[in-house]
């Protein structure tokens, strides 16, 4: 089965990566703007790796994926000038010249990853709560149109809060916690009563594999699952949580910074269907996550 794989290089699509080359049991592809970054992140391993050239469509042609994981977007809170540049030639326009080559492969399924924050208020009905939320909703009528024309499968995976593994260049909330072990100055944060459904990235890494293992077992042309650990915990919960594995008090100055407006202050993604479709569920606790996050930055140090 050969699967074309973006974002391979992100924080999710490395640790994917690492157990889908494990398991040798597929032919992957890599689309990426950085062919040198995917050799030096993966190397020694024998991946067909496509930039985002000028030959893109040609080679995504030529490659002809039977599954394509499009793990790659591009995050930022901002919505000024450069921001908005970004995000809709990496968020929209990419994806759509990558479903545009697919309509002359034999791709049998889109795979695409979504955000909690597409439903900021629940209900299942979208209400961004920032511009990248936004152009990830904005995405889902143009992968209906190409999907309606070409017949493959459609599948929506809606990522919750992920944590687990050093992530320097994009920093999540627990990441920021992490650096108020050793500031020397205390680090502004809100009141930390936000109750947010953390997925440790490796449990991410293994859904997705258990996709691909269970891929024949989906009827549907359309299927979303909620990717998450099925709790929540608040931030200061998650706190506490660091603090008793470091045996001392984080540098955090609470209340500093006021609540996002509109933002989500309790979170849980429903995950009966992935439990019931993919038989896959979550393994790694909050606690044991976190420690795993501590030994893997104590590596790199």
């Amino acid at each position: 089965m050969r699967i074309l794989v973006t974002g391979s290089t992100g924080f999710v699509g490395h640790s994917l990566m690492k157990h889908l080359l494990e398991l040798n049991a597929y032919d992957i592809g890599v689309l990426t703007r950085s062919p040198q970054k995917v050799l030096s992140s993966f190397p020694n391993s024998n991946l067909t790796i496509i930039s985002t050239g000028e030959d893109m469509l040609y080679d995504i042609i030529r490659f002809d994926p039977h599954i394509v994981l499009h793990l790659a977007a591009y995050f930022t809170g901002k919505s000024d000038d450069c921001a908005i540049t970004q995000l809709i030639d990496s968020n929209i326009l990419l994806p759509t010249r990558i479903l545009e080559a697919l309509r002359h492969t034999g791709c049998k399924m889109f795979v695409n990853i979504g955000t909690f924050t597409e439903f900021v208020y629940g209900g299942g009905e979208y209400l961004a709560n920032n511009l990248y939320s936004a152009t990830k909703s904005a995405l889902r009528p143009i992968i209906a149109y190409y999907r309606h024309q070409c017949h493959w499968k459609w599948i929506n995976v809606i990522i919750y809060s992920p944590y687990g593994r050093r992530n320097p260049s994009n920093k999540k909330v627990i990441d920021y916690l992490i650096d108020a072990i050793d500031s020397k100055y205390p680090i502004p944060f809100s009141k930390g009563e936000q109750k947010l459904d953390f997925i440790h990235v490796d449990d991410i890494a293994r859904f997705f594999v258990c996709l691909l293992q269970r891929a024949h077992c989906i009827k549907d042309n359309f299927v979303e699952f909620h990717l998450g650990s099925g709790e929540s915990h608040s931030i200061r919960e998650v706190a506490e949580i660091i603090e008793s594995l470091i045996d001392r008090k984080l540098n955090v100055k609470w209340g500093e910074l006021p609540y996002r407006e509109g933002e989500a202050m309790v979170t849980v993604a429903p995950i009966a269907k992935s439990i019931a479709l993919l038989d896959w569920r979550p393994i790694i606790s909050i606690e044991k996550g976190i420690e795993i996050l501590l030994n893997d930055i104590k590596e790199y140090k």
